[in-house]
C-alpha cells in the first residue's frame, strides 16, 4: 500500500501541476471588430417559467445588431407557462422564435432532440448555446461569436454557479470552479477534452458535418462533450477566458438535484473517455483512484498519509486559487476546506454511481 501511495500521489500531483501550468498557456482575449454572419442562440427549455424571463431579457439587450441575431426556444414538453412566456417576447422581438416539442422522440434521448430540432432550424452559420437558467453578459453572443469567427473554432465558455450566501451554494460554486478550472488547464495544454452546453459556440456546419447527435443519440447526457471533442477533430478549440464572455447559472435547490446532476455528468466518462479519447480516460481514472485509496490509507495508517494529503492540498488551493481569480469567481477558504475534505468520499462516489446509476434530464 505505501509503494501504490508513493505512486498515486506523484502521478495526481503531476496531473495538477500540468492543469496549473495549461492555465497560464490559455491565450489572452482579444477584442477585434469583425463583420459577423447571423448567429443563432439556441436554449433548451423544460418548464423554465421562472428563470427563462430573465435570460430573455438579457438576450434582448445584446451588444450584436439585431440583424445578425436569432434566438430560438425549444419549448421541451413544458407543462407550466414557459410557451406563452416565449410568445409574450416574440411580439415584442421578432427575432426570437418557439418551437414547440410535444412528444418524445423514438430514437433520440429528450434534450438531445429538443437541440437537434432548434439547430436544424436555424439560420445562423454560427451557433451559440447557453441553458434557460443561466445569465449572460450583454457582450456575450458577440464575444463568443467573435471568437468563432476570428480563428474559426469551436469556442468553449465558461460558467460559474452563483453562490449566494448559503454554504451549499458556495460549495457548488467552488466544486464547478474546480470543473472549469481542470478543463480549461487542460485546454492550455492542448487537450480539448470538454466544454459545458451552458456556454459552447461553433459553426453549424461543423455541427453537420460530424453527423448532428446521431452517433449519441442515446446518451441522455453529454451533448456538449460529444461536441467538442468531435468538432476539434476538424479544427481548433480555444477556452475563452474573456470576462465579456462568463455565463452565471444557478445552483442546484437540493443535495439530491445535485448528486444527480454529478452522477449524470460522469456518466459520460463511459461514453467520452473509456471509449473515445484515452488521454481523458486517464484524466479521469488517477484522480478517482487517488481518492478512492485515501481513505484506505488513512483507515491502514499507511506512512506518508499526512504528506500526501498535505501536498494535495497545497496544489489543490494554488490551482483553485489561480482558477478563482482568472474567472473572477470568489472562493470562501472556509468552505473550500470542507470541499477538500470531503473530495475523498465524493468523487469515488459519484464516479461509481456514473457508471451503475440511473439519472434523468427532467424527464
Amino acid at each position: 500500500m505505501g509503494g501504490f501511495l508513493v505512486f498515486g500521489t506523484g502521478f495526481y500531483l503531476v496531473f495538477v501541476i500540468i492543469i496549473i501550468i495549461g492555465l497560464f498557456r490559455l491565450p489572452s482575449p482579444e477584442h477585434s471588430e469583425i463583420d459577423l454572419p447571423k448567429v443563432s442562440i439556441i436554449i433548451a427549455a423544460r418548464n423554465e417559467e421562472k428563470n427563462l424571463p430573465r435570460l430573455l431579457d438579457d438576450l434582448v439587450q445584446q451588444t450584436i445588431p439585431i440583424e445578425k441575431l436569432e434566438i430560438i426556444i425549444a419549448n421541451d414538453r413544458s407543462t407550466d407557462n414557459t410557451e406563452n412566456i416565449v410568445k409574450d417576447f416574440i411580439s415584442k422581438y421578432p427575432f426570437i422564435r418557439l418551437i414547440n416539442i410535444s412528444d418524445l422522440s423514438n430514437h433520440m434521448a429528450p434534450k438531445k432532440h429538443a437541440l437537434a430540432q432548434a439547430i436544424n432550424a436555424s439560420q445562423g452559420e454560427i451557433i451559440v448555446s447557453t441553458d434557460a437558467d443561466c445569465r449572460v453578459p450583454k457582450t456575450w453572443i458577440l464575444n463568443m461569436a467573435t471568437s468563432v469567427q476570428n480563428s474559426d473554432t469551436i469556442t468553449v465558455g465558461y460558467s460559474k454557479v452563483s453562490g449566494q450566501n448559503y454554504f451549499f451554494h458556495q460549495y457548488q460554486t467552488i466544486d464547478f470552479l474546480a470543473l472549469m478550472t481542470t478543463n480549461a488547464g487542460a485546454f492550455g495544454m492542448g487537450f480539448n477534452w470538454g466544454g459545458s452546453g451552458q456556454n459552447l459556440a461553433y459553426r453549424k456546419k461543423d455541427f453537420e458535418t460530424i453527423g448532428g447527435f446521431e452517433p449519441v443519440k442515446d446518451q441522455i447526457s453529454g451533448d456538449d462533450l460529444y461536441l467538442v471533442q468531435n468538432i476539434s477533430k476538424l479544427k481548433p478549440a480555444v477556452f475563452n477566458v474573456d470576462p465579456e464572455s462568463f455565463v452565471t447559472t444557478l445552483p442546484m435547490k437540493s443535495l439530491i438535484d445535485f448528486i444527480n446532476q454529478r452522477i449524470r455528468w460522469s456518466s459520460n466518462s463511459k461514453t467520452f473517455a473509456l471509449e473515445t479519447n484515452v488521454v481523458f480516460f486517464f484524466s479521469l481514472l488517477i484522480p478517482f483512484l487517488f481518492h478512492f485509496f485515501i481513505p484506505i490509507a488513512i483507515f491502514l495508517q499507511v506512512r506518508g498519509i499526512i504528506l500526501a494529503i498535505l501536498l494535495k492540498f497545497i496544489l489543490d488551493g494554488l490551482a483553485i486559487f489561480l482558477g478563482g481569480k482568472l474567472f473572477r469567481t470568489a472562493v470562501n477558504p472556509f468552505v473550500f476546506m470542507f470541499w477538500f475534505c470531503i473530495q475523498p468520499l465524493y468523487i469515488p462516489f459519484i464516479g461509481i454511481a456514473g457508471l451503475i446509476g440511473k439519472y434523468s434530464w427532467k424527464t
